[in-house]
């Protein structure tokens, strides 16, 4: 705003006026402060925003990459074990037994180990206090052993899901063959016939997606 006060031919001489003034009243001031104010509060909670959907978006993006993965890796290694047996003492046992909480067949090498050969595989949930995690164990397969070797002995472990709530398997198919087929909490390895499906029920923590049921299919094909 701009004040300017001319001196008129009969006014008074010049010592009696106030020279030409500019700028701007207290008034204007304050209100471009009040403005400037609300502008830098919008653009700190836009930008505030912004940075959390930018955080939120890669941790939904890296458990989507997650749940790939170990559904990759799952369905790859089930599709792979074999229907073999042990005989002892006229016992026959398949070299397979479920759990609620653990499995253990016979594959091949995993990919990334990089030798070849036969591998005992252990998918096992491993729980503490307050959380559980999906944990996969494998070692190299001794045919001089009838059955699977103990739990002590050496062996590789990879860590494929943590903080879980809770995780569990069941089993679909016949353990006698001439029954009908259905879902079973454990199958024990001298059921005539391996199953036919797995299924992995992983429950998530308040601060992660829901996993979806895991089924994986089994190509064994064999009764005793």
């Amino acid at each position: 705003m701009i004040a300017c006060v001319t001196q008129p031919r009969h006014a008074a001489p010049p010592h009696a006026t106030r020279p030409c003034e500019a700028g701007f009243t207290l008034l204007e001031v304050l209100v471009a402060m009040v403005i400037l104010s609300l502008i830098m509060t919008t653009a700190f909670g836009a930008l505030r925003m912004g940075e959390r959907s930018w955080e939120a978006g890669l941790a939904r993006a890296g458990e989507t990459e997650t749940l790939r993965t170990v559904s990759r890796v799952l369905q790859h290694q089930f599709k792979q074990i074999l229907p073999l047996f042990w005989i002892e003492d006229a016992q026959i046992t398949i070299a397979f037994s479920g759990a609620r909480e653990q499995l253990r067949f016979i594959a091949p090498a995993p990919l990334h180990h990089g030798s070849t050969g036969l591998f005992e595989y252990s998918l096992v949930v491993e729980a503490d206090a307050d959380t559980s995690r999906l944990v996969l164990y494998y070692r190299l397969h001794d045919p001089d052993i009838s059955g699977f070797q103990p739990d002590n002995s050496d062996k590789q472990r990879v860590l494929l899901v943590d903080a879980l709530n809770t995780a569990s398997f069941d089993y679909y198919g016949s353990p006698v063959a001439e029954d009908p087929p259905q879902w079973h909490s454990h199958w024990n390895s001298d059921a005539e016939t391996y199953p036919q499906l797995v299924r992995a029920r992983l429950v998530a923590n308040d601060a992660q997606r829901p996993w979806p049921e895991l089924v994986l299919a089994l190509h064994t094909g064999l009764a005793k």
